[in-house]
């Protein structure tokens, strides 16, 4: 069919075109084998008949109708293409008849005289720019060779695609007929599509006729330019020999001249003079060449250490990676890039090092060559004049205008021939070296480009090896257990836990949380394991996610590798046929970028982003049986542990432990409430007892007792502090620490106040013991009598007979005999009275009691005691003790005196002489 023929001749055509494009036709390429464009037509039809099946005919007439407006763009693509492959092939042809019109300059005249030196360089200058020229249009000849060849690439790929758009036009036709579509566009006409189908033919084969024509030209192009340079770098070199020899040239002929007109005598002086210089020249030569030996040494050094720095071999395989995982396999291969990177990269700075000791070495070789140059300049020019003065002394001996007999002997030049030669090689390796320094200076913007690109790809390759570090650490990370961890990334994950509870935690949930029942504290447990769990695999989640980010980075500066591989080969291409090295370096980088390359390791990382997936997948399922929160799909798993767990395991692990902690807060309401009635009914019943066991806990005169008065806040504080403790302790909270501290407390509190707990401890005594109460009157030890007027839990306030209130510690009164001088209102008093006498004592205590009768203060209660009878001779010591109760204690220093007035006034009555008598 005519598609086909078409078909073909674009195959063709693409393949003439891909011959003269830049690196084809090589021989190492191993191209994959073509498919058959039958094959690929076919499986095509097919699926367009599977399109178009069943579709109504108004669709199918659009679908055609789309295909005809596409084939306008598709047939203005291929006209632009092949316009342009026009205008570039008008450009090769004025290229090529530039290069036709340029005429050879006229060829250098000898030189004979002064007189055409000048001409001479004027000729060798534009036999020079006739070459220059040459080469110039011989490169602008090969670029439009070059350009024309990527217009017919372009016209290739537009007719390619023209062709299959032609193809599906033409089998979208009859499938719209087959439908009963009814009319078509004129351009899905069979007649339209063999017209444009026959011109697609018709430019192809013009366009092969131009694409032969350039090939064999751009072969003869390539012979004439290198032979055009050749030409252009000879000539240049005469240039420059002329150059040189200018001034050389034109002192030689003026010397000549001036020879001419010496006298004889003038002749023999010269002559001397120039032999003298040209042996101390001749002389100095030596220092000068070996300096410039020296230094030629020294380049030569140099130029041998660039030309001996080796590429770095690739590298190979030598380890049975087999064994080891596929990404441990990959890191160990990628690990050999990385130092076959570095050793290139290292490699061109060495090289640049050493360009650089090389220039360095050709400067100081260019400083000594030039030195010995002109050394050698200054020997040709004395050996010229001497030959000059030599040659004019033998013209004018052959002239007759000299005697032979008048010349000296050794009237001879030198031989100039031997400097010559030398000053000629010399010249011309200062030119050498100076193009070859010229070069070397020379900004190398390929050599840069694949410095850079070369730098560029050892960082992504340090990158790689990075991600596979981390994705090393990250997959121990993810296989160690919660326990096996740190002990800090144990308390954050335990951190963790007890946030994610708080944030799930219902709004009244607090309240319940005060229970601490065994059946609630084993529910929390459970749920507490259960959110661990959940936390453990968000953490692993979240690994798997940081691992598929790695490895998804991975594949990504693969791709950017091989994207920069394909920039350093298009780079190394212009090398590859001169450099063994380059061909090396450049098989290398195709391997990478080979099915077992790049492709290989892309693979591998799909295969562990595969596996991350079925673990996040797994993971997913566990945490839906958690949570109750699905996630279909791996990327989501994140999200997923993130919800709330209103379900799965961890709901029903919460409604357990709700339930468990309503029935424990309804036993701990239990406990609370007979803790509280404890609380409040204590007190009363200690002070209902303390109470009947102190008095009933009133005095005489029914007013409350002071001491259980105090009592009653301390037993109150205690009790409820104490029903506090018990109820912490109920709610689950450990008093151990408040007790102790309250015990601390109360320890320091004691010990800094013993005195005041010595006098409570008094008081309850004095209660207890009932030895006195208010209102009694009491002696304290040998102390004198006094009123109990009040009593305090510190201190028993005591009224003396002169009318002053003194407070008496309790711990006193415990510690002292307590002596109560009260009997029912009255008070029990006595006086001491010793009579000694030698004669009957019997008076005084008459005298005594009638005193003591006529008090009115005194009751009738009263008596006389002997305490103690002694005698000492005739004279009897007698000490009596007069005793009385008072009806009022308040008079009793009142009474005391009148007793010891009525006694004294007694006394004075009766006869009491011989007698001595002493109040106490």
């Amino acid at each position: 069919m005519l598609h086909t023929r078409v078909l073909s001749a674009g195959a063709v055509l693409l393949g003439a075109v891909c011959l003269l494009l830049p690196g084809s036709g090589r021989s190492d390429e191993k191209a994959p084998p073509p498919k058959s464009a039958s094959t690929d037509r076919s499986q095509a039809r097919e699926e367009m008949e599977a399109k178009l099946a069943g579709r109504a005919p108004a669709e199918v007439v659009a679908f055609v109708e789309q295909l005809a407006q596409e084939w306008i763009a598709r047939k203005g693509a291929y006209e632009l293409a092949h316009h342009r492959f026009t205008a570039q092939m008008a450009e090769a042809g004025k290229a090529r008849q530039r290069l036709d019109d340029l005429k050879p300059p006229a060829p250098v005249p000898l030189v004979l005289r002064a007189a055409d030196v000048e001409a001479a360089l004027k000729a060798e200058q534009a036999v020079v720019d006739y070459h220059a020229t040459r080469v110039k249009h011989l490169e602008a000849w090969k670029d439009a060779l070059a350009a024309l060849a990527t217009a017919c690439a372009e016209f290739g790929r537009a007719a390619r695609a023209a062709d299959d758009h032609l193809w599906t036009l033409r089998t979208a036709a009859p499938l719209a007929a087959k439908a009963g579509a009814g009319k078509r566009p004129d351009a899905a006409g069979a007649k339209s599509i063999d017209d444009a189908a026959a011109r697609l033919k018709t430019l192809g084969a013009d366009v092969q006729t131009a694409l032969d024509k350039a090939k064999s030209d751009s072969a003869e192009v390539e012979k004439q330019r290198a032979s055009a340079r050749a030409a252009s770098d000879a000539a240049a070199v005469k240039l420059d020999a002329l150059k040189g020899a200018q001034a050389d040239t034109l002192a030689s002929f003026k010397f000549d001249e001036q020879a001419c007109v010496m006298t004889p005598a003038q002749l023999a002086d010269e002559f001397a003079k120039s032999r003298k210089s040209l042996t101390e020249k001749t002389g100095a030569i030596a220092g000068d060449a070996g300096d410039y030996q020296k230094a030629s040494g020294v380049a030569a050094e140099a130029r041998a250490a660039l030309g001996a720095l080796k590429e770095p071999p690739p590298p190979v395989d030598t380890e049975p990676f087999e064994a080891l995982a596929p990404l441990e396999r990959t890191a160990r291969r990628l690990a050999g890039v990385q130092q076959h990177l570095a050793a290139r990269v290292r490699n061109l700075d060495e090289r640049e090092e050493k360009v650089n000791a090389l220039v360095s070495a050709l400067d100081e070789l260019e400083k000594r060559a030039v030195a010995y140059l002109a050394t050698l300049d200054d020997v040709r020019r004395l050996v010229a004049q001497v030959t000059a003065l030599a040659t004019e002394t033998e013209r004018r001996v052959g002239r007759g205008d000299l005697d032979a007999a008048k010349v000296s002997g050794g009237f001879d030049g030198g031989d100039r021939a031997p400097f010559d030669i030398e000053a000629r090689a010399v010249a011309l390796a200062i030119s050498q070296l100076r193009q070859e320094r010229e070069q070397l200076r020379k900004p190398d913007p390929e050599t840069e480009n694949i410095k850079s690109l070369t730098t560029h790809l050892l960082a992504r390759v340090n990158e790689r090896l990075n991600l596979l570090v981390d994705l090393k650490k990250l997959a121990g990370d993810y296989a160690t257990a919660r326990k096996d961890r740190p002990e800090a990334e144990q308390k954050r994950l335990d951190q963790r836990t007890t946030e994610r509870v708080n944030k799930d935690t219902g709004e009244w949930d607090w309240l319940l949380a005060f229970d601490r029942s065994k059946a609630g504290a084993d529910a929390a447990e459970l749920l507490t394991a259960d959110y661990r769990e959940l936390i453990d695999h968000d953490e692993r989640a979240d690994i798997l996610k940081r691992q598929k980010e790695a490895l998804e980075s991975l594949i990504d500066l693969g791709r950017h590798e091989a994207a920069d591989i394909a920039k350093l080969r298009t780079v190394l291409e212009k090398r590859v046929t001169t450099s063994e090295g380059a061909r090396k370096w450049d098989d290398w980088l195709r391997s990478r970028i080979a099915p077992n390359g790049l492709k290989v390791e892309e693979d591998v990382y799909r295969d562990e982003v595969a596996k991350l997936n079925a673990a996040a997948l797994a993971n997913a399922r566990r945490v839906e049986a958690l949570t109750g929160n699905s996630a279909t799909e791996a990327s989501k798993v994140t999200e997923q542990t993130k919800l709330p767990a209103a379900g799965g395991e961890i709901g029903k692990a919460r409604a357990e432990l709700r339930a468990a902690r309503i029935r424990g807060m309804r036993e701990t309401g239990i406990k609370i409430g007979i803790i509280l009635l404890g609380a409040l009914l204590l007190p009363h019943v200690l002070l209902f007892v303390l109470g009947r066991k102190i008095r009933g806990g009133s005095s005489e005169a029914g007013s409350p007792s002071p001491v259980l008065a105090a009592l009653r806040g301390v037993l109150k504080a205690g009790t409820w502090i104490a029903a506090v403790a018990l109820v912490l302790s109920t709610l689950g909270f450990d008093v151990t620490a408040l007790v102790i501290a309250l015990a601390i407390g109360a320890l320091a509190i004691a010990l800094a106040a013993r005195p005041m707990i010595a006098d409570v401890l008094g008081s309850v005594v004095i209660f207890a013991e009932r030895r006195f109460k208010v209102g009694d009157v009491v002696r304290l030890g040998t102390g004198d009598p006094a009123r109990v007027v009040g009593l305090t839990w510190r201190s028993t306030a005591l009224k003396n007979t002169n009318g002053l209130v003194v407070s008496v510690p309790n711990r006193k009164v415990t510690e002292l005999t307590v002596e109560n001088l009260s009997r029912g209102g009255e008070t029990y008093d006595a006086i001491a009275v010793t009579v000694s006498t030698d004669k009957d004592a019997g008076k005084v205590v008459t005298v005594l009691r009638g005193a003591m009768s006529q008090c009115k203060n005194v009751s009738a209660d009263n008596g006389v005691t002997v305490v103690r009878y002694s005698q000492k001779g005739h004279v009897k010591v007698v000490e009596y003790r007069f005793w009385w109760f008072l009806k009022d204690y308040e008079m009793r220093n009142k009474t005391r005196d009148e007793v010891f007035a009525r006694i004294a006034l007694g006394l004075g009555q009766e006869d009491m002489a011989g007698i001595e008598v002493t109040l106490g």
